[in-house]
């Protein structure tokens, strides 16, 4: 029963697990018309056009307060009967977010000087997640971190500096590699931390396996024996020197019977880089604990059958499907059991309206379901203002309207920096326009 402590009340029973995959499945499927698509096409979609009648009257009534508690399960009495049974589905299929005692987050002060370069949101990251690793470190006897996509190593150099944690970074990205170890020498405690450059690959788990054993190797080796006296910059590659080499030769036998154990870390482990972590985690036997914090889940690769490559991961999710069966779904006048018209419910999944084959979490779930899997918990909703509540309005309606008028006027829209724009420039829509027209390239799409 183990197994059962994170689900919903209802189901922590015998076979609650698979009652739930299968719950969750049909609802997802049944409801993919509500965020199977994109935000910034609200209005060229006409979005809002699919939501019955009576539910847009109702949620257009309610207040800020009440939408707040909308994810809650609130409702009212006077609301639609197939919209009150939507609030309560959601609410019992949604899973306890509450945080656990054991792993309540302790932010950590960080000194004035291995604070620079951090904005306000990194520091607030790293702060609590050096605390959660160090913890987790001591409860597993962990004597080394390995952190992937350590970037500029603000993270690492954290853990190594204030918590006498030896830390290997890695980092895919060359250029980081090299600006970390920079900023690094910077730090006390240097020598207690390192960065290589190395991409974690799925789909070659043996040849990461056997590339982490040796830089766990490696690093052992320099913490008795701070590297070769060369001074070349090998550690920029896990075996690009002949003295690192022959070094691990040496003394590889020694360095397996140590029995090291490690700590995999990640901080904002985009699309496909958990999935890959995970697997790596499961491959060698050294890392013994896993700390990670994902994001960007709608950048998961697809296969060329348009399914993700490594979602779901769990081969019992995977195994739960459900049918497709629209007959069994709509009755005879059209309408559905939640008072949704058959032509409404299967906008915008293709995939899951072109025929009734046998249907996985995964099809129903799709890109945008990942994205909107990646935004703001229900609690954190809860807790925003009226004015944070308007400001996102504003982010998102703004960002459609240029939408319509890239449409209106035949042209493509491509970002010339990271960001369009910056916050300021929501305040009004004259002012996001000015921001946008420096910041993104137009090009013509058509004869308009």
């Amino acid at each position: 029963m183990a197994e059962l402590k994170f689900l919903p009340t209802v189901y922590v029973r015998p076979g609650g697990l698979d009652d739930y995959l299968q719950d969750i499945s049909t609802f997802l499927n049944q409801y993919s018309w509500i965020y199977n698509f994109q935000v910034t096409k609200f209005f060229t979609q006409k979005v809002w056009k699919q939501l019955p009648r009576k539910w847009f009257e109702c949620l257009t009534r309610a207040s800020t307060g009440e939408l707040n508690e909308l994810p809650q399960g609130f409702f009212k009495e006077s609301w639609p009967e197939d919209l009150q049974t939507f609030v309560v589905r959601c609410t019992q299929l949604s899973l306890p977010k509450e945080q656990a005692d054991a792993v309540r987050l302790q932010r950590v002060e960080i000194p004035a000087e291995m604070k620079r370069g951090m904005t306000p949101k990194k520091l607030h990251e790293v702060a609590h997640m050096a605390s959660l690793v160090a913890a987790t470190c001591r409860q597993y006897e962990c004597d080394v971190v390995i952190d992937v996509g350590s970037g500029l190593g603000y993270l690492g150099q954290v853990l190594s500096c204030l918590y006498r944690l030896r830390v290997v970074g890695l980092e895919s990205d060359a250029s980081r590699s090299r600006s970390s170890r920079q900023r690094a020498r910077r730090m006390p405690r240097s020598e207690l931390l390192s960065c290589v450059t190395l991409e974690l690959k799925a789909d070659d788990l043996d040849g990461t396996a056997g590339e982490l054993e040796r830089l766990l190797i490696a690093d052992s080796d320099r913490s008795e024996d701070e590297g070769c006296s060369c001074n070349h910059e090998h550690a920029d590659k896990v075996t690009s020197c002949q003295h690192s080499q022959r070094g691990v030769r040496k003394r590889k036998a020694a360095s397996n019977a140590r029995g090291r154990k490690a700590c995999m870390i990640g901080l904002h482990c985009c699309g496909d880089l958990t999935p890959s972590m995970l697997k790596t985690f499961c491959k060698v036997t050294e890392i013994c604990a896993f700390v990670c914090v994902s994001c960007c889940y709608h950048r998961l690769e697809t296969a060329a059958d348009g399914l993700f490559n490594n979602f779901p991961m769990s081969e019992r999710v995977a195994a739960t499907s459900q049918k497709r069966a629209d007959r069994e779904c709509f009755s005879q006048d059209g309408e559905s059991a939640t008072g949704v018209s058959s032509e409404r419910q299967g906008w915008g999944v293709e995939s899951a309206a072109s025929s009734p084959r046998e249907l996985s979490l995964a099809d129903g779930v799709g890109v945008f379901g990942l994205r909107l899997a990646a935004q703001e918990t229900r609690a954190r909703w809860r807790r925003q203002t009226t004015e944070e509540h308007d400001f996102h309005t504003r982010t998102v309606a703004y960002r459609a309207l240029l939408e319509v008028y890239a449409e209106t006027e035949g042209c493509a829209l491509e970002k010339k920096h990271r960001k369009i724009t910056s916050k300021a420039a929501f305040s009004t829509f004259e002012n996001y326009v000015e921001a946008v027209c420096s910041r993104v390239k137009s090009s013509r799409t058509s004869g308009k």
